[in-house]
């Protein structure tokens, strides 16, 4: 729960300084590109993990830009993780995505889909730890709600990946849900 407690502090200095940024800046024109730092839960959906696994912690860092007013693409690089009874997954993923949005002026819910890797670590008491990296792909949605430059931002992401750990593939796939702040530039 430390690395849950470090990013929820990252994000609320994060929206900290950007509502500053916009309350100083209230003209400033909406640009093509943007940043987004996410926080929430990962739960874990895959009969290989359910029972072995509650629900854990979620992050991530995107920076992403809009190609057209209703498509982009999306770079990120995030952390998830959940823990049971001496039992561990720690993922890293790294992943790009393509999105597909409304171009609505306060409100913009998007559609999102990518792929990337899965940088993942598995421990148990029994058999010690083991790492492995997967690619894996994901679908979700979100929305997010506009003041300014600032971004306010809801998501939820199914995503599936299978690394190998200890002799046997092992789905990881599961739920994110997130919540976060960011600055279109």
């Amino acid at each position: 729960m430390r690395n849950a407690s470090k990013w929820f502090s990252l994000l609320a200095a994060f929206t900290l300084c950007a509502l500053s940024l916009a309350l100083q800046a209230p003209e400033a024109a909406a640009g093509d590109n943007y940043l987004l730092l996410k926080a929430g839960v990962y739960d874990p959906q895959a009969n290989d993990v359910e029972s072995d696994l509650d629900t854990g912690f979620s992050g991530e860092i995107a920076v992403g830009h809009y190609f057209l007013p209703f498509l982009g693409a999306e770079l990120g690089a995030g952390y998830f993780e959940a823990s049971k009874s001496g039992n561990k997954l720690t993922v890293y993923p790294v992943t790009l995505s393509a999105k597909l949005r409304l171009p609505i002026p306060i409100v913009k819910p998007y559609a999102i889909a990518g792929g990337g890797a899965y940088f993942a670590k598995a421990e148990a008491p029994a058999l010690g730890s083991q790492s492995d990296t997967a690619f894996g792909y994901f679908g979700g949605a979100g929305v997010d709600f506009k003041v300014a430059f600032l971004l306010i931002n809801i998501e939820a992401k199914y995503l599936w990946a299978k690394p190998t750990f200890f002799g046997a593939d092992t789905d990881i796939d599961g739920i994110a849900g997130t919540v976060g702040v960011g600055l279109e530039f």
